[in-house]
């Protein structure tokens, strides 16, 4: 993969050079050990703070997943630990490699030193590469969706990412914040990987809490997940990747996601409020 050119590089502070180099090396020299840092850690913490209430809808979408799959996955965003439920079930119900990435907001991981070392203990550096929100910054941003882009071209890797960009904070859960364009343009330069929508609903900011839902009230606080089919956009590719084309593409993957959330609301009521006792369900699927 591309390093970052000098002048990428510039606009960053001394700190987000630093800990950006940090990652990058990870990335590129010991991937391995976030995949190890994943599998075992991170696995048993999403494990204990939520295992007996999960259910996942669409569950065929994960067994069609192979070790040699590139797949990008994008979903809404409420909470901050939804891409690590999504990808709990992801790596423990599909055979797709831990090979992964999650485009972060730079903002606290990338600009403060304890925000890399909770990078590092989260998520072993899989928070990478960051995103800044200064328009000054917008060069190195580029890089970055490229750099993305690139990684999916490798078989055996998936990305985990938010349309909405930052996570909606309103009372309803089914109603999303705009799509950004950048995703857009991640899934129409990747041309060979697949899209894959999620709508997860019923996780919250607060891991203890969580926890103590997971066991002692989890047919109260069900946490479902909705894995839809494939998002076809190669009529979007055919036009380019400018940011128009970028946006009609992050805009119809917002609308697939809001699809399944409302597919959630009709399989939750046919299911009724009590979480199943495993924790994950297979058979009711989706009406595609």
């Amino acid at each position: 993969m591309r390093a970052p050119s000098p002048e990428e590089l510039s606009s960053l502070e001394p700190i987000e050079r630093r800990l950006f180099a940090v990652a990058d090396f990870v990335s590129r020299r010991a991937k391995w050990t976030s995949e190890v840092w994943i599998t075992t850690f991170m696995r048993s913490m999403i494990w204990f703070c939520g295992g007996r209430r999960y259910t996942v809808f669409g569950s065929q979408v994960l067994e069609d997943f192979t070790p040699e799959s590139q797949v990008l996955i994008v979903s809404n965003h409420r909470s901050f630990f939804d891409m690590y439920v999504i990808s709990y079930m992801t790596v423990t119900r599909s055979k797709l490699s831990r090979r992964a990435f999650f485009p972060v907001r730079s903002d606290f991981f990338y600009d403060r030193w304890l925000g890399g070392f909770v990078n590092a203990a989260m998520s072993g550096f899989m928070m990478f590469p960051p995103v800044f929100r200064d328009p000054k910054k917008s060069r190195f941003n580029l890089y970055g969706l490229r750099r993305v882009a690139d990684e999916l071209s490798v078989p055996g890797t998936y990305v985990g990412i938010h349309p909405e960009g930052t996570r909606g904070k309103g009372d309803d859960p089914y109603e999303f914040l705009p799509a950004q364009p950048g995703v857009g343009r991640i899934a129409l330069e990747a041309k060979d990987a697949r899209v894959v929508p999620v709508f997860l609903v019923g996780m919250s900011n607060n891991l203890l809490r969580e926890a103590y839902r997971n066991w002692f009230e989890p047919s109260r606080y069900p946490i479902d997940i909705v894995f839809g089919k494939d998002v076809e956009l190669d009529d979007l590719r055919a036009k380019g990747t400018r940011v128009t084309i970028a946006k009609k593409a992050s805009d119809r993957l917002m609308k697939r996601i809001g699809e399944l959330g409302q597919m959630q609301k009709k399989l939750r009521a046919r299911l009724g409020p009590e979480c199943p006792a495993t924790g994950y369900r297979s058979d009711q699927q989706p009406a595609w």
